[in-house]
């Protein structure tokens, strides 16, 4: 990831998000990393297919104490999601929502606007998945 690719992400996630702190710095390669307040929040990669390139976007949220491995994220554990993401990514406009007929997964939204999935992995637990398109960066800076 180059330097001008990373102040595009970062600055459009910023705003996005309704974060001031949001930025991203590269890894080497493909890879880099979400930062919120200069700390490591979320990885990211760019994929670069067919001259079509994005960015996704994992973030784990850490799992509630004593919480079941692959249980459903009901409207208890989705109102814990949305508190954690809030304080995670400082965006406090962002909600989390029951998707219909899934019960595995929630939708995350910030003003109306779909971000991202949170869904359960096997091995990380419950994971936000954002994927971001180049043509979104567009106009960032």
């Amino acid at each position: 990831m180059t330097p001008s690719e990373t102040a595009r992400l970062g600055a459009y996630l910023s705003k996005l998000l309704g974060s001031p702190t949001a930025s991203v710095r590269s890894l080497g390669g493909e890879e880099g990393e979400l930062l919120i307040d200069g700390s490591r929040a979320a990885n990211v990669i760019r994929d670069d297919e067919e001259g079509e390139v994005s960015y996704a976007i994992s973030l784990v949220v850490p799992p509630a104490p004593g919480a079941k491995k692959n249980a459903p994220i009901d409207e208890a554990e989705r109102a814990r999601l949305q508190s954690a993401l809030r304080a995670m990514l400082h965006a406090a406009d962002l909600d989390v929502r029951a998707r219909p007929r899934k019960t595995d997964s929630a939708e995350v939204y910030v003003h109306d606007e779909f971000v991202g999935t949170v869904s359960v992995d096997e091995d990380e637990g419950q994971v936000l998945t954002m994927s971001v398109l180049d043509i979104d960066l567009e106009g960032e800076e």
